[in-house]
């Protein structure tokens, strides 16, 4: 059992998601009680993390098809990767959007990406660099350590959002980009961090017309 090949208690890994799960869950899963198929995307993200597995370990080792494609780099050429649908990454089976050919950077891992398509003006902003709708954002879900001022996607209330993690006079929030939004500030607390945001593909011209 890997919790125990980590030397790890049920309540280690209940404290390592942020009490996103409970013991007795944590125990049901062991005992094969919980499809975790059927189980929210983030919380699954989050057993993962704390059994220190990518989900293609997770996928391997007990035998679920979390929908993550593993490949294999081949330098520069292009890989064909899943884009899923940003809004369904907490649902118990996320919605593929699109096969798409990505240039691996180099030492990029996609066994620990997560593509997602960003599908709100949450992340816009005047001047600067943006995410816009139909970009193709990259997550590292092995880098859930926050660092200030690095992008998000999170778990929040039900719902996956791409923000921004921000410490003001001591106080540490994830907030979204476009002015519109910066009064809606996340408490850590409140949110499951399901991976960091590494890049950004995007076709978006400004002076296109929709």
């Amino acid at each position: 059992m890997r919790r125990l090949e980590l030397g790890k208690g049920q309540e280690d890994i209940v404290a390592a998601t942020g009490d996103l799960m409970t013991q007795a869950w944590v125990s049901d899963v062991e005992r094969g009680k919980v499809d975790l198929n059927n189980a929210g995307f983030g919380k699954v993200v989050a057993l993962a993390r704390a059994l220190d597995w990518t989900l293609i370990d997770m996928q391997h080792a007990l035998g679920v098809d979390l929908g993550i494609t593993e490949l294999t780099p081949v330098g520069a050429a292009d890989e064909e990767m899943p884009v899923y649908l940003l809004s369904s990454i907490a649902q118990p089976t996320p919605t593929l959007h699109s096969y798409e050919g990505f240039e691996l950077d180099a030492g990029e891992d996609p066994t620990k990406l997560l593509i997602v398509l960003a599908d709100n003006t949450d992340m816009e902003r005047p001047g600067g660099r943006s995410i816009h709708p139909g970009d193709a954002v990259f997550l590292r879900t092995d880098l859930t350590q926050l660092e200030e001022r690095q992008g998000y996607a999170i778990q929040h209330q039900g719902r996956v959002l791409l923000r921004r993690y921000e410490v003001l006079g001591g106080v540490a929030f994830f907030t979204a980009d476009n002015p519109a939004l910066a009064r809606e500030l996340i408490p850590i607390s409140d949110a499951v961090v399901l991976g960091r945001i590494t890049r950004v593909a995007s076709d978006y011209r400004p002076d296109q017309l929709n």
